[in-house]
């Protein structure tokens, strides 16, 4: 892809994850809010499903030739030969409990690549952004980006940058679900992890990658979740300096789970995660 063509697609996935997750907003802010659960009774509302119906009419729109993958309304086939990758509502059990820790999360791939070639990942409660494209580097704003063709492209947007921190003692792990850990009797597993460093939280799904690609915590591991999920946190996190692999080694965001960090801890979580 050009850099023309890359600038063009980063700036069209930031717009198109800010106009997603702004529509979640005043779902959020509702107290009319209906849940509704799907089959494996995970939550999902009018928010998940109308966000994601906003951003597909724009990539079609715009896009027309590109297959799309969403959380909520499915697969459609492209012929162009790269494919956008949705999660309107990531963690959509923070976004009921009222608790701001959800985003929006787009990504843009090349058919049959292990990294998207541009990723967002858009916080719209805390008014947060982080964003990368391949070989671009990673940003993040907390006031959100004005592209332009003025010198600089991006306004009051910062470099995003992993940590430096490579004492495991002095580290900050996240990990999203402590269920699914004991669900699946992989609490042994989850036990030696969180023995592994010094600082210990559960706060994840997006907000988890958003942390470490901008150097506030250091480690996170997913153990299972989807595509969409993980396309633009992997290109994110690596274009912010850190290492990106799924729990087996894969370094593919298809892999079903991710394991994330600042480089420096990515052998002592890939060594607790042995027997997994």
């Amino acid at each position: 892809m050009s850099n023309n063509s890359l600038k063009e697609t980063l700036e069209f996935a930031v717009a198109l994850a800010r106009e997603g997750g702004d529509f979640t907003v005043p779902h959020f802010y509702s107290p009319d809010l209906q849940v509704e659960y799907k089959p494996d009774r995970s939550h999902v509302t009018a928010a998940d499903r109308g966000a994601e119906k906003l951003m597909r009419e724009r990539i079609q729109a715009r896009f027309p030739e590109d297959g799309i993958v969403g959380e909520e309304w499915g697969v459609k086939q492209g012929t162009s030969g790269r494919t956008w990758f949705l999660d309107p509502v990531d963690g959509t059990e923070a976004f009921v409990r009222g608790v701001p820790l959800y985003g929006t999360l787009v990504a843009c791939v090349r058919d049959g690549e292990p990294k998207a070639d541009v990723g967002v990942i858009y916080l719209p409660a805390l008014s947060q952004i982080a964003f990368a494209s391949r070989g671009g580097g990673a940003w993040w704003a907390s006031q959100l980006p004005v592209f332009s063709d003025s010198p600089g492209m991006l306004k009051d947007v910062h470099m995003a940058k992993v940590s430096g921190v490579r004492d495991a003692a002095d580290a900050c792990l996240l990990t999203t679900h402590h269920e699914w850990w004991e669900r699946t009797g992989r609490e042994p597993v989850l036990d030696r992890l969180l023995k592994s460093f010094g600082v210990r939280r559960m706060w994840g799904h997006c907000y988890a990658p958003f942390m470490v690609a901008t150097g506030r915590a250091d480690v996170w591991v997913e153990p299972s979740a989807h595509d969409w999920d993980f396309a633009p946190v992997n290109l994110i996190v690596e274009e912010a300096g850190g290492r990106a692999n799924s729990i087996a080694g894969e370094p593919t965001f298809r892999g079903e789970s991710l394991v994330i960090s600042n480089g420096h801890l990515h052998d002592i979580a890939m060594d607790a995660l042995q027997g997994f």
